[in-house]
C-alpha cells in the first residue's frame, strides 16, 4: 500500500498540469509551471477581462498563471486541439481585474482553426495566460501548449540588418552557408542580372524545421519575375533577363507565414549566373576621406555615395 500511495504521488506531482482546466476567475489564476500541454475548459465560465486583444475579448475566459522557466520567448498554441475558435491574451502578472495592457495576444496563427504566437519572457517572472472563445456565446474544451522557441535563442547570419526591402543586401556569385530567416525576420537581398543572363539561386534546408519560400522581383514592391514556394525540402530560382537591360533585382527569403513546423530555420545559398555588384547602377564616384579613424565600435568610419550616374534620375544617396 505504502508503495502504491507513492507511485500515486508521483504520477501526481509530474502530471499536475494535465488536470488544469483553468480558473474563471482572474485572482484566483490556475498555476501551472514549466512546458508541455495544458487542458482548459470554458464551458461554465463567464467574461472575467477586458476587451483588450486588438479591442476584441476572450469571452467566456478562463485564467492561469504561468512562470517563465527562462528567459527570451516562449510559444503558446492550441493548433488543432480545441473544440472553439479561441483568442488567448498574456500578461505580465498583475492585479486583478487586469488594468496593464497585455504583452501579446492573438485568435489566428495556425493553419486551420487555432491560436499560435511567441511571447518575450524573463525566467522567473510570473504571467497571466487567459483563454477563452472569440466567438460570441461560443464555449468548450482543448489543450495549449508552451514551448520554447527556438528562434528566440538562434543566431543570425552576418547579412543582417536586412528585415525589410529598402534594408537588402547586395550579393555576388558564391556559396553562402548557414544562413537564417524567421517570420519575424525576412531577408532581403540585391543582384544584378546582365541582359540575356540566367540567374539561379539554390536554396538548401530542411522542411520540417520551417518552410521556406522565396521570391523575386524587379523593384521594392514591384512585380514578381520567379518564386520557388514548395513544401518540401530545398527550394530553386531560374530566371533569365530578358529586358534588354542590366536589372538589379529584389530577393525576399521568408518562412511561409501560416506554418506551424517552426517560425525560424536555418538555410545554405548558392548564387549562380549575377554580375559583379554595381555593373547595372555603376559607381558615382570614388570613396574619399576613409577609412577614418575607428569609432566607439572598433571599426573605421565610411563615407560612400550610392545611385545613378545620370543627373535627371535624382536618387543620390551619402551612407
Amino acid at each position: 500500500m505504502t508503495r502504491a500511495l507513492a507511485l500515486l504521488a508521483a504520477l501526481v506531482a509530474t502530471t499536475g498540469v494535465l488536470r488544469a482546466q483553468g480558473s474563471d476567475d482572474c485572482a484566483n489564476a490556475q498555476v501551472i509551471n514549466g512546458v508541455g500541454s495544458f487542458p482548459w475548459d470554458n464551458t461554465a465560465a463567464t467574461k472575467d477581462g477586458p476587451n483588450d486583444c486588438d479591442g476584441q475579448p476572450a469571452r467566456k475566459d478562463v485564467w492561469f498563471k504561468w512562470q517563465a522557466p527562462g528567459n527570451g520567448a516562449y510559444i503558446i498554441q492550441d493548433c488543432g486541439t480545441s473544440t472553439i475558435a479561441s483568442r488567448i491574451v498574456v500578461y505580465d502578472d498583475q492585479a486583478c481585474p487586469v488594468s496593464a495592457p497585455p504583452i501579446m495576444c492573438g485568435s489566428t496563427g495556425c493553419p486551420g482553426m487555432g491560436t499560435r504566437f511567441s511571447f518575450p519572457t524573463v525566467m522567473g517572472q510570473d504571467y497571466l495566460i487567459r483563454i477563452g472563445s472569440r466567438i460570441f456565446g461560443e464555449s468548450g474544451t482543448g489543450t495549449f501548449d508552451i514551448q520554447l522557441d527556438p528562434c528566440s535563442v538562434a543566431t543570425d547570419d552576418p547579412f543582417e540588418d536586412n528585415d525589410f526591402c529598402p534594408d537588402a543586401i547586395q550579393i555576388v556569385d558564391g556559396f553562402y552557408p548557414n544562413m537564417w530567416t524567421a517570420k519575424a525576420d525576412n531577408d532581403w537581398f540585391l543582384l544584378d542580372v546582365a541582359d540575356g543572363a540566367t540567374l539561379t539561386v539554390n536554396f538548401v534546408f530542411t522542411h520540417a524545421n520551417g518552410d521556406i519560400d522565396v521570391f523575386l522581383y524587379d523593384a521594392c514592391d514591384g512585380t514578381t519575375l520567379d518564386s520557388s514556394i514548395s513544401g518540401d525540402d530545398d527550394e530553386d530560382i531560374a530566371w533569365t533577363n530578358n529586358t534588354g537591360a542590366c536589372l538589379t533585382t529584389v530577393m525576399e527569403v521568408q518562412i511561409w507565414p501560416p506554418d506551424e513546423n517552426g517560425d525560424c530555420n536555418n538555410y545554405d545559398m548558392t548564387v549562380t549566373g549575377s554580375s559583379p555588384a554595381g555593373t547595372c547602377n555603376p559607381s558615382i564616384g570614388n570613396n574619399y576621406c576613409g577609412p577614418a579613424n575607428p569609432n566607439s565600435t572598433g571599426l573605421p568610419g565610411i563615407i560612400a555615395g550610392n545611385g545613378s550616374v545620370l543627373v535627371a534620375d535624382n536618387n543620390v544617396t551619402l551612407t
